[in-house]
């Protein structure tokens, strides 16, 4: 394979070839040292699992001006119509195994890890980031217009670092053959891994059931209807999610909970729970008092236009004034009683170029500003980071959400499995996963009517997949088709579970009837530490199999019947469905968005 790299400076791009590169040898490494119009590039191979461990670093007497690295640059022929193009990671708009005819020319695709394999059990080529990462990452891919795919390990630098005289690109992980199964054992011990406890944390939250129209009655029926619930002792903690406070930016009880903060969470104790609360520290939005009165506490993009996403605008949590902003919300809140934390809406903070700290890196002004939150808060409170990347490493929260929101419609837990299947090997080491909740409501397992937000379901037609941009891929996917009937919530219910992940129920719980809560207690019992997908032959983009700890999940992504087998499986199990186990092999037949959860017998 013929590899190069690629040098972005302000007024100029460099593309090194490594056939005109003289090698040496460093123990086991392989290393390219060349010196361009004064400035020093050393290349780094580290053979290690399948393949090898890429680093660059670049140094200059003066400020190197560089906007971007690409450490890694080749090319690939055409792949046949049937090539699987993988991509793992945390971006829902990239997340998703794709077809040579999906991809767009000249748009690039892009995650933390991106592959090309025939069928998606067998070899192939894989190449990712090596977490955590100070600066911003992405495994990325282009289409020629002759059909030939480009992959690049990208490496972006804030506009602050351009004064730098020495910059290091992140390191990256190529494998030239290898199994996705294989990767994942070599990859997963390269993760860092937490010194501090990530408990599994387990309750119920507000939110996606009553958005942001939750009142304190309605967290007080629903503290009243899980208490009877056959898994009350299963849960620890009740989240108020959005619609308490004044506005986003205004932290303070709004007129609906008048009756304060400290009023409710003691409400939460006093049955048994202890108290959770939402928050987004540094989304706001231009109704705010900090919008009007502080704009210099706001990020701005690389055009110095304020950062605008997803509906808000963000404050710079390097600048102080906005830190002790911050931190004075989170103080209040514990005060109030609450000792759960979901930080929101954060993630946007990776798209800042420049920030008030001119020497600071995205992830690292992330990791930051969380240690500053449990600084200002108890011992005892408990971050859940929603939204918070898993490139940020260790030792930064407890928790940390892996994909988008789930809503009680397939496409929704399709597009969350894409997302687990590269976060699965984070949990229990970098950080405890948070699959989201588990809702299980929909005409089957629920006794009062149901309605979506806004009325009625999202039936947008998306363009073809080729003409698609990132907005249509959200659009096609959120809130698509009919809400969950009992054999759908069933497969996301116990996908949760064997995640190994946090388990926080969302539905109105006065509302399940006798077939949904069997679902959750059923969904409980499978409940364990770790998991692991494996991919099939006949996978078409997402694993059929989920192995946990206690129990194994098989899952019927497609809309058809589907027979699944999964050879080499020898551990005896027990399992309320039909199955078969013989000469090695476990088979059962599935329904569309079907389900079979088996426990492990040894």
């Amino acid at each position: 394979m013929d590899l190069g790299f690629r040098l972005y400076f302000t007024d100029k791009t460099l593309h090194i070839d490594r056939t005109v590169l003289t090698a040496t040898v460093d123990g086991t490494d392989t290393v390219y040292q060349t010196e361009l119009d004064g400035i020093r590039v050393t290349w780094r191979f580290s053979p290690y699992g399948q393949g090898e461990l890429i680093s660059l670093s670049v140094a200059s007497a003066k400020p190197l001006g560089l906007r971007r690295i690409d450490s890694v640059v080749f090319t690939l022929p055409p792949p046949t119509a049937t090539d699987r193009i993988l991509f793992l990671g945390r971006d829902m708009h990239q997340n998703e195994t794709r077809f040579h005819h999906e991809l767009g020319i000249a748009q690039e695709y892009g995650t933390n890890c991106a592959g090309l394999f025939g069928d998606l059990s067998a070899e192939g080529i894989m190449l990712a980031g090596v977490e955590p990462f100070r600066n911003i990452y992405r495994s990325a891919i282009d289409k020629q217009e002759d059909g030939t795919l480009t992959f690049c390990a990208k490496t972006e630098f804030t506009e602050g670092m351009a004064d730098a005289t020495e910059l290091c690109a992140e390191k990256a992980y190529l494998c030239e053959r290898t199994t996705v199964d294989e990767f994942f054992t070599a990859y997963r011990p390269l993760l860092p891994i937490s010194h501090f406890p990530m408990p599994k944390l387990t309750g119920w939250n507000t939110w996606d059931y009553y958005l942001d129209k939750v009142t304190p009655a309605d967290i007080a029926e629903n503290v009243a209807a899980l208490k009877e619930m056959p898994f009350a002792d299963a849960l620890d903690y009740i989240v108020i999610d959005d619609g308490w406070q004044r506005g986003w930016g205004d932290w303070r009880e709004n007129e609906t909970f008048s009756c304060g903060l400290p009023a409710v969470a003691k409400t939460i104790r006093e049955a048994g729970f202890t108290p959770g609360i939402w928050m987004t520290p540094v989304g706001i939005r231009e109704d705010s008092a900090v919008f009007a009165e502080h704009g210099d506490w706001l990020c701005r993009n690389e055009h110095g236009e304020l950062l605008f996403e997803m509906g808000l605008y963000y404050m710079d949590p390097t600048h102080p004034d906005a830190l002790r902003f911050i931190q004075d919300n989170y103080r209040y809140q514990y005060e109030a009683g609450f000792r759960l934390f979901k930080m929101d809406y954060v993630s946007p903070l990776l798209h800042v170029k420049r920030f008030y700290d001119k020497n600071a890196t995205p992830y690292e002004v992330l990791a930051e500003m969380v240690r500053q939150v449990q600084a200002c808060t108890g011992p005892d409170a408990v971050i859940l980071g929603c939204s918070l990347p898993l490139e940020c490493g260790a030792d930064i929260a407890p928790s940390m959400r892996i994909a988008v929101d789930i809503h009680n419609h397939f496409s929704h837990a399709i597009w969350i499995a894409q997302s687990l299947a590269w976060s699965w090997m984070h949990n229990n080491r970098t950080t405890r996963i948070d699959p989201d909740f588990i809702v299980v409501r929909g005409e089957e397992t629920s006794d009062e009517p149901l309605t979506w937000a806004g009325g009625k379901r999202n039936d947008f037609l998306p363009p073809p997949r080729a003409l698609q941009t990132d907005r249509d891929r959200f659009k096609s996917r959120w809130r698509h088709g009919d809400q969950f009937n009992a054999v759908e919530a069933e497969t996301w219910a116990n996908l949760c579970a064997v995640s190994g992940g946090n388990l926080f129920l969302s539905d109105r719980m006065s509302a399940l009837n006798a077939r949904g809560i069997e679902i959750i207690r059923q969904a409980l019992t499978l409940a364990g530490e770790e998991m692991r997908p494996r991919y099939l032959a006949d996978d078409l983009r997402l694993p059929s199999v989920w192995m946990g700890d206690r129990a194994l999940l098989l899952v019927n992504w497609e809309d058809v019947p589907r027979r699944i087998t999964l050879p080499g499986f020898t551990r005896s199990v027990y399992a309320d469905k039909p199955h078969r186990q013989e000469n090695g092999d476990l088979t059962v037949t599935l329904l569309p968005h079907e389900s079979f959860a088996a426990h492990y017998r040894d």
